[in-house]
C-alpha cells in the first residue's frame, strides 16, 4: 500500500465521522495488516492530516481545474453549482469534517482555507459574468451559504428533500436562483 492508498482510505472513512478514523479500521478496510501503515505515517494524527490534504485537493483544487477548462464563465458556474449541490457521500465527508472541527483543532484551519478558496473562486466567476466586485462577493457568499445549508439539510433531515427526483428538481431550482439573469438589477446591461 502506498501513502496515498492509506490517505484515501482515511478520507473515505471520514464519511462515518472523524472519530471513526483508526489505524486498525483502515488496515481492515484495505485488507492488510496495520504494520504497513507505519511505513508511511507515524500515527492517526499524521494520516488525518494527509486525508485532509487529499480532501482539499479533491474537493476544491481539482474541481476548479476541471471547471477552468470550460470557456464560458456562465457554464463554469452552472456546472459548479450542479456538481456541488448533487454531492452524496462527498457531502457526508464534508459534514463530518465540519462537525469534527469543534473537537479536533487540525480540521478548522483546513476548512477555513477551503471555504475561502471556494468563495474566492465563485466570486471570480460572478465577476467574469460582469458583476461589480461587491455584488460578486455577495452572490458568492449566498451561493456558498446555500451549499452549506443544503449539505446540512441532506444529512440532518434527508426526508425534507423527498425523492431523488424531488432533490434533483430542487437543485435545478437553486441553480437557477444563483445565476444572475442578464438585465436584472446589479447585472450590467449587455452581458
Amino acid at each position: 500500500m502506498s501513502a496515498e492508498d492509506w490517505a484515501d482510505a482515511a478520507l473515505w472513512s471520514l464519511e462515518n465521522g472523524v472519530d471513526s478514523l483508526s489505524v486498525e479500521r483502515l488496515a481492515r478496510s484495505l485488507g492488510v495488516t496495520k504494520g504497513g501503515f507505519y511505513w508511511h505515517y507515524k500515527d492517526r494524527s499524521d494520516v488525518l492530516q494527509a486525508a485532509l490534504s487529499r480532501w482539499e485537493e479533491w474537493a476544491t483544487t481539482r474541481v476548479i481545474q476541471r471547471l477552468e477548462a470550460l470557456p464560458d464563465p456562465r457554464a463554469r458556474l452552472r456546472q459548479l453549482l450542479e456538481l456541488t449541490f448533487e454531492q452524496g457521500a462527498h457531502g457526508r465527508i464534508e459534514v463530518a469534517l465540519v462537525a469534527g472541527a469543534s473537537s479536533d483543532p487540525r480540521i478548522q484551519p483546513v476548512l477555513a482555507r477551503v471555504s475561502q478558496l471556494r468563495i474566492d473562486y465563485v466570486t471570480r466567476l460572478y465577476r467574469a459574468l460582469g458583476l461589480p466586485a461587491r455584488d460578486a462577493r455577495r452572490w458568492a457568499l449566498q451561493a456558498y451559504s446555500t451549499y452549506v445549508g443544503l449539505l446540512h439539510l441532506s444529512i440532518a433531515s434527508p426526508e425534507s428533500l423527498g425523492t431523488s427526483r424531488a432533490r434533483t428538481e430542487y437543485v435545478q431550482h437553486v441553480v437557477r436562483t444563483l445565476i444572475p439573469v442578464r438585465g436584472a438589477p446589479h447585472f450590467p446591461a449587455g452581458r
